[in-house]
């Protein structure tokens, strides 16, 4: 028997979307397609609806410009509200980002890179000869929208760039408990919730695919290097064992009374000063000094911990590619 298809696809692609039509009309499947099925004086969001509701399967023409249409992703959200099957077709090398990769993570999908499309179209219309027969099954070309913890599965980006963030965090505190974050600074803890707050913030805001881009995670490694690399020079320079072993960062310039006692040490001062100040390092360096490398030390630590954020966010919550039809 043959089906009712719904072929869904944004108005950049009308051409492949109508030669789709046509072709599939000439086996023998009607198909619902817009504008050329809305009956005029019908509310063009209730026509959609409507010919979704009564299609047996469900097509998309998949692009970039079908990746970023809030309509497309709508039509999607319905289908998979009803349960239809699915045929995701690509015309274009890109992977489903934000919402449409939630979606679209369960169904088999169809190439058409390569020309002639017609060629693909006919194996699309193969699948769809299958399923109308029963020769196919439907469960397995089915995006089932998952319900309650179901949902928190590793096909969804935010899952993924949430799990990477945590991992990170847990480093940077255990770092941080370790001694090895600036010393009396909240930047320890800072760079922990940022951890988890970048990865998260650049999924939700669909921008994953931006950081995925080697030259961009390239930059993002290199200054992630840097920032570590000045780090540790500059705390292996200016941070110092107090009383009992406690951390101490001293500064650039001695204060008058040190200068008066060390004169030329200074303000690399010998390591009995600081027992002989009474483990004061304001007594021996200024409090503008001490600043200025309390400043340097935490603006290192933040922005090594950022760039390794955005490389979770790009490694993890990134599109991932999804199981193509043999």
């Amino acid at each position: 028997m043959p089906a009712q298809v719904f072929i869904s696809y944004s108005s950049k692609d009308r051409t492949i979307a109508n030669m789709a039509c046509a072709l599939l009309e000439a086996r023998g499947h009607r198909c619902w397609i817009a504008p050329r099925d809305i009956v005029p004086g019908t509310a063009w969001g209730e026509a959609i609806v409507d010919g979704i509701k009564s299609a047996r399967v469900f097509v998309l023409i998949f692009s970039s410009h079908a990746n970023a249409s809030p309509q497309i992703l709508r039509e999607v959200e319905r289908a998979v509200h009803h349960g239809m099957p699915i045929l995701p077709f690509r015309i274009e090398e890109v992977m489903p980002e934000r919402s449409l990769e939630y979606f679209m993570s369960v169904p088999h999908w169809l190439d058409a890179l390569a020309p002639p499309v017609e060629d693909h179209i006919v194996r699309l219309g193969d699948v769809i000869d299958q399923l109308a027969s029963g020769a196919a099954d439907p469960r397995t070309y089915r995006s089932i929208k998952p319900q309650g913890t179901a949902g928190l599965s590793w096909s969804n980006a935010l899952v993924r760039a949430t799990a990477g963030g945590a991992v990170l965090a847990m480093l940077l505190l255990a770092a941080w408990i370790g001694g090895l974050a600036p010393p009396h600074s909240p930047t320890g803890w800072l760079a922990a919730m940022l951890a988890v707050a970048i990865p998260i913030g650049v999924v939700a805001s669909g921008q994953a695919a931006w950081w995925t881009k080697r030259r961009v995670q390239g930059v993002l490694l290199a200054l992630l290097l840097a920032a570590a690399a000045n780090y540790g020079w500059a705390r292996s320079a200016y941070v110092i064992d107090g009383e009992n072993g406690a951390q101490l960062v001293r500064g650039t310039d001695c204060t008058a009374d040190a200068r008066l006692v060390y004169e030329s040490d200074c303000p690399d001062l010998p390591s009995d000063a600081i027992a002989d100040a009474a483990y004061d390092a304001a007594a021996l360096w200024t409090a503008a000094s001490i600043g200025r490398v309390k400043l340097f030390l935490g603006a290192f630590w933040v922005l090594a911990a950022s760039a390794a954020a955005l490389l979770v966010a790009g490694w993890l919550g990134g599109p991932r590619r999804l199981k193509q039809e043999a």
